[in-house]
């Protein structure tokens, strides 16, 4: 399976559990936004298509690359 393919998968699990997924685009990078709550890369979904992310595990890195940008500023 390609990462495009594992993306697409993710997207879909994470569509199936109910959760709402949409694309967006931020400084010029595509990130998908969970629930309107959290944004990941499209590495990220793509772990969680290939089982390899819980969604917790995906809210877990989130939170801590918010708490690295915020400590950079």
């Amino acid at each position: 399976m390609n990462e495009e393919d594992k993306v697409l998968r993710g997207v879909r699990i994470l569509r199936q559990q109910g959760h709402r997924v949409e694309s967006r685009i931020q400084h010029g990078k595509l990130w998908w936004e969970v629930d309107q709550r959290m944004l990941a890369t499209p590495e990220e979904i793509g772990h969680i298509g290939a089982g390899v992310y819980s969604l917790a595990e995906l809210e877990e890195l989130f939170i801590k690359r918010r708490e690295e940008e915020t400590g950079a500023l």
